[in-house]
């Protein structure tokens, strides 16, 4: 008889349109069936790690929305938005220099940043797919939480203790903020936890694919903060290969499989950007940047930094001072894994993760980005000693092991006198970090208003702008992110490093933006207390055989103990000096033209003549046998030093005019100009509070043209 086929009913029947039917229905069960269960534990940090996630977009969108002080940061975001757009390296059109981002160098015809491209592939992962960063932010910090509880469990063989390690981590005022940042800290730790964990599974249980994935997460770590990689695995790596008698080679084998993608991706990229497989772009910018101590710059222009032991030491100490707010619970937990360790409570691979931790501290003294971190530019005092996030891994596991049994041991001697000892304890530690956390917020909210207010004033200026930044070192990017391009060097807009006869060319070639000049106060945003002022000025062309421009200096430009001032004007090799009053304000009239810089070229106003009687005679002669050939560029640098009362004389301030040279065949009697310059024809806005720009350089009233002179302005 043949079977009759039953129809479903109403209840089995899905509803039109929904697409799902028995099968998605089926699957919520089972997804249901599963979350059930999950140990408490794991739901909790699940939970832990969805909050996390949400916190580093909120913190993304409220407290770095132009990103942060550490201008790092616009590095692995232009590198993120390259990928993405489906290339390697971001584009350098002429003149190259003068769109040079932070921290990057030019090689044939595009620009080489300072990193590997694995950090920036995350991000540009999430903008391909999700037009943003921020599922990639939450990713990491959702990751970070989960692989921490999963070591822990591998590590302590307890759920409890896992689940408090990785509540450890995951409420550190370190964590959250730098889960909020496109660095590679936070990304590290994940794959470092990642290969640890891995291998110790892979170990135990005699299975490949988890040592497979150590060896890639082993290798990814490898090529994004190689020193942290050593310092850290090293003596868990040795423990193994003493201990795995009978399984050093299988684990071996299979941790070199897993490495061997990474391992071509660097060598391949390495290859692209300096032409060498084993050579990391690192060392592609300044070779006086790296480990151990001596004479150390971060980039060609920076002055040479005499890294000693004593600084070393000093760095490592500040770092882990902040690390005692700034991790939650630093203190209690260093303390908690010490007392762990010396009852040799933890497992011998978590006893082997601390001493990586103090191996990792002991060759920190040797690294001088740490004293620069530290010393020369404070911003850990803002974002956290980020540094130190690896350290992180086994303050949490042992110190979260060693709070657990100090608080068993506490409660064993009687309720009443481990909550009396407890309560107190934790009270002091929330309070501690909310203090360290609402502090950090509060000062980078300042400086974040302060690049606001910036962004604000350049996106007053009318249609698509170019603008000039008079940056110091010469790098797009810095000191503030706001004045960084992206790769395609065509946003609303366009900005460029003022260095001098190069601006002429870029204004060229750009005829339909007009020209500004962005002027930063010296230190701007360096601290939340640092002067913020920023002034645009508008820039115009002026060409002919003679241009004439002013240079005043503000009143009190000068540091309050100064005790003598100058003004120092540069032209390739000519270079005068003019005595000025610290205390009041100055201006002189300098006149550009094509056979250099001479005295005659200098007139003062009469209250610098009055003030310094003698200082035309102070001008020195120009020099003999120094001739500006024709056809050159010979910017004019103003420069405003300062001699203290000590007889040390600093930098106050320093403005490049562009200045260019006509070829020697050109004939001012048919109104081709010797001379051409591209000058601040006056102020158009300014924000911000604090000290202002000292100098200002400003083209002279245009005389009406004459003979063979000819202006022109645009």
């Amino acid at each position: 008889m043949p079977a009759v086929p039953v129809q479903p009913t109403g209840r089995d029947m899905a509803p039109a349109g929904s697409g799902g039917g028995p099968g998605r229905e089926a699957l919520g069960r089972r997804l249901r069936g599963r979350l059930a269960a999950l140990p408490g534990a794991a739901r909790y940090v699940a939970v832990l790690a969805v909050l996390s996630a949400a916190a580093a977009v909120v913190l993304r969108h409220t407290v770095f929305p132009l990103l942060s002080v550490n201008n790092d940061e616009g590095i692995y975001l232009l590198h993120a938005r390259t990928l993405a757009e489906g290339r390697l390296f971001p584009p350098a059109p002429h003149p190259a220099q003068s769109y040079l981002p932070w921290l990057g160098t030019v090689v044939d015809d595009h620009y080489v940043l300072k990193y590997t491209p694995f950090v920036p592939a995350i991000f540009a992962a999430s903008l391909f797919i999700a037009g943003s960063i921020d599922p990639a932010l939450a990713a990491i910090a959702a990751a970070a939480v989960v692989v921490t509880y999963l070591l822990g469990v591998e590590l302590s063989g307890s759920r409890r203790v896992a689940a408090l390690s990785a509540t450890l981590l995951a409420l550190s005022p370190l964590v959250l903020l730098q889960s909020a940042m496109v660095l590679s800290y936070l990304p590290a730790l994940v794959l470092l936890q990642a290969t640890v964990l891995g291998v110790l599974r892979g170990r135990r249980s005699r299975r490949a694919p988890p040592v497979v994935g150590a060896g890639v997460a082993f290798g990814v770590a490898a090529a994004v903060r190689p020193y942290d990689v050593v310092l850290l695995l090293a003596p868990l790596a040795v423990w193994l290969l003493v201990t795995s008698a009978g399984r050093r080679w299988w684990l071996l084998r299979w941790l070199l499989c897993g490495l061997a993608a990474p391992a071509v991706i660097v060598l391949l990229t390495n290859a692209a950007a300096t032409g060498n497989p084993l050579r990391l772009p690192f060392a592609l910018l300044e070779p006086d940047d790296r480990i151990g101590f001596g004479l150390r710059k971060l980039y060609p222009a920076d002055g040479r930094h005499d890294f000693g032991l004593t600084d070393g030491l000093s760095s490592v100490g500040d770092h882990l001072w902040l690390l005692g707010g700034w991790a939650f619970g630093g203190v209690v937990l260093a303390v908690a894994a010490l007392a762990a360790g010396a009852r040799r409570r933890p497992s011998t691979p978590a006893a082997m993760l601390g001493l990586g931790g103090l191996l990792f501290l002991i060759g920190y003294v040797g690294f001088w980005g740490a004293w620069n971190a530290a010393e020369l530019w404070g911003g850990i005092r803002y974002v956290g000693p980020f540094y130190m996030v690896p350290v992180l891994i086994p303050l949490v596991h042992l110190g979260g092991w060693g709070c657990v049994s100090a608080g068993s041991a506490l409660l064993a001697r009687g309720r009443r006198l481990g909550l009396a000892v407890l309560v107190p304890v934790g009270v002091a530690v929330v309070a501690l970090t909310i203090g360290v956390l609402t502090a950090a917020v509060r000062d980078n909210l300042t400086l974040t208003g302060n690049d606001r207010d910036l962004r604000a004033m350049l996106r007053r200026l009318p249609e698509r702008p170019l603008v000039f930044v008079a940056a110091n070192p010469a790098f797009l990017g810095h000191p503030t992110p706001v004045t960084a391009n992206g790769p395609d060097l065509d946003g609303p807009v366009l900005y460029a490093v003022a260095r001098g006869v190069d601006d002429l060319t870029v204004a060229a070639d750009h005829p339909e933006r007009q020209a500004y000049l962005l002027r930063l106060a010296p230190a701007y945003d360096r601290s939340p207390g640092s002067p913020s002022t920023a002034r645009v000025e508008r820039l115009a062309v002026r060409a002919g055989n003679r241009v004439a421009t002013t240079v005043a200096v503000r009143a009190g430009a000068t540091p309050p103990r100064t005790r003598s001032a100058r003004l120092v004007l540069t032209a390739g090799r000519h270079r005068l000096s003019v005595p000025v009053d610290p205390r009041a304000s100055t201006s002189l009239t300098l006149t550009v033209d094509a056979d250099g810089l001479d005295v005659d070229d200098v007139a003062l106003d009469d209250r610098t003549r009055s003030a310094h009687p003698g200082a035309a005679r102070e001008l020195p002669a120009r020099p003999t046998a120094t001739v500006v050939r024709a056809g050159r560029g010979t910017s004019v640098t103003v420069t405003l030093y300062a001699t203290d009362r000590g007889g040390r004389e600093r930098t106050v301030d320093q403005q490049i005019l562009p200045v260019r040279l006509a070829a020697a065949r050109a004939q001012p009697e048919r109104g081709e100009p010797a001379v051409t310059v591209l000058g601040s024809v006056g102020e158009i806005d300014e924000v911000g509070t604090g000290a202002r720009p000292p100098l200002r350089v400003t083209l002279a009233a245009a005389e009406k043209p004459r003979g063979g002179e000819a202006a022109r302005a645009r």
